[in-house]
């Protein structure tokens, strides 16, 4: 996705967000510091169903995410998903390709969300972060944005089918980051992803 943004991805997100915001209560901290051009990575933790379409109405700048594939298997999401800009991961492949579509988003100089936990925590203790984070920001010189997302476990609890509507809950961003080691290897991308994680929960606080 370029930096430009589509005109269907401006829609959705009017439409779509618009909706979210009438229907939720969310309260973002700190999103000036969400550089606006060049490319970016936003990095959370991992709380809730409802945390990347929150992330994506908090700023203006187009947001893709990867997602495994078999949430584009219904028509509707489907849809959605690919207005958005959502990133097919095929999980049982390795998820290389999801990578190199990320890749090519950041080179473009657009915006990628990701979760370093690879998956939502169950209860509300934030996991290790995986590499994936450091990886893409060596391979691009993306800045990396801390996010410590708190209270979407309440709003739609990991074991409801349905998101409870007017309920406050809070996304705060951090101070930019970048990988700055002139090696990369498991330690320095081992490191870099610990201090992602570690400002998260410094953020959480």
């Amino acid at each position: 996705m370029s930096t430009k943004v589509p005109l269907s991805y401006r829609t959705t997100n009017l439409t779509l967000g618009t909706f979210l915001r009438m229907m939720f209560r969310p309260r973002y901290l700190g999103k000036d510091k969400i550089p606006v051009d060049g490319p970016l990575i936003i990095a959370a933790n991992h709380l809730s169903h409802i945390d990347p379409a929150f992330i994506m109405t908090a700023t203006k700048r187009p947001v893709s995410y990867m997602s495994k594939k078999e949430h584009f298997d219904g028509a509707v999401r489907r849809l959605v998903f690919k207005r958005v800009g959502v990133i097919p991961v095929d999980r049982e492949a390795g998820g290389a390709d999801a990578l190199d579509g990320a890749i090519k988003v950041l080179n473009e100089g657009g915006a990628i969300g990701i979760f370093p936990e690879g998956t939502r925590s169950k209860n509300g203790i934030m996991g290790q972060g995986k590499t994936g984070v450091a990886r893409l920001a060596a391979e691009t010189g993306a800045a990396v944005v801390p996010v410590a997302i708190r209270q979407t476990d309440d709003v739609w609890p990991v074991s409801k089918r349905i998101p409870r509507p007017w309920r406050k809950f809070y996304y705060k961003f951090g101070d930019p980051l970048y990988f700055e080691s002139s090696e990369v290897n498991s330690d320095t991308l081992r490191e870099f992803t610990d201090e992602v994680m570690q400002n998260i929960a410094h953020l959480s606080e």
